[in-house]
């Protein structure tokens, strides 16, 4: 198991960076792309933004299913306030990465034409 300490990333209490929220989601895609399960451990964290969070998990969700993100991370000493922002994150990834679009213009009537 990989395991990131999210206060090694940042530096500080604060994860509030999208610039550090990057630097996690690459070290999570590392850890995923060989199959590994990854523990983010957010100890020490007083404080965490949708930046932050968008940045490292709601991008999971353009590039791995719902299932892998669930049988390969593990998130644990998040506070309970930042649980509630993390749902909502993971809430709009879901949502956002979930739409499907025209694969080709034919099918897309840009001008309402009749």
């Amino acid at each position: 198991m990989r395991e990131i300490k999210i206060k090694d990333i940042t530096k500080s209490h604060l994860a509030v960076s999208a610039a550090d929220g990057d630097m996690v989601f690459a070290q999570i895609v590392e850890g995923f792309d060989k199959g590994e399960k990854v523990k983010l451990d957010f100890e020490g964290i007083d404080l965490t933004i949708t930046a932050f969070m968008n940045a490292s998990i709601g991008k999971l969700y353009g590039k791995y299913s719902v299932q892998v993100i669930r049988d390969l991370l593990d998130i644990v000493n998040l506070q309970n306030e930042e649980r509630q922002l993390l749902r909502l994150v993971v809430d709009r990834a879901k949502q956002r990465f979930q739409k499907t679009y025209p694969t080709a213009l034919d099918n897309f009537d840009l001008f309402n034409e009749d």
